[in-house]
């Protein structure tokens, strides 16, 4: 069985996914850019978009009943590797300053819509009381 899990920001109308799915104790967060849920508007820089993509995936994991410490897999697109990764792996150790979730890093040509520089997927592993809090 399948939680659907929607922050309190809400989802998207025009989008066909889901902010997080929570399944056998484990949260699937769908990816996450510097875009503000609400207004759309892109954070500048990718220090800026980073902290974004981690609010939007921490207003999820939340959602679930879960938290940041939770998270143990992380998976961050990036489209310009040499120019910004030290700048992301500085959110990345701000966000997680104890024992970090794995993590992929991988390089792309481009992103949903232009000006943006990451997206951020995760995977959360939460006990049985946090599954009550999804909805």
């Amino acid at each position: 069985m399948k939680t659907i899990v929607v922050p309190p920001t809400g989802l998207l109308p025009h989008r066909p996914y889901s902010p997080g799915v929570l399944a056998g104790g484990h949260l699937y967060v769908s990816g996450h850019t510097g875009s503000d849920p609400v207004t759309r508007v892109i954070a500048e820089g990718v220090a800026a978009q980073a902290h974004q993509a981690f609010r939007n995936i921490r207003a999820v994991v939340e959602a679930a009943g879960g938290t940041m410490a939770d998270v143990t897999k992380v998976n961050v697109f990036m489209t310009d590797m040499a120019g910004d990764f030290e700048a992301m792996n500085a959110v990345f150790r701000e966000v997680f300053p104890e024992d970090p979730p794995a993590r992929t890093t991988v390089g792309v040509s481009h992103l949903a819509r232009p000006g943006l520089h990451l997206e951020i997927e995760a995977i959360a592993v939460l006990d049985n009381n946090a599954a009550g809090a999804a909805r």
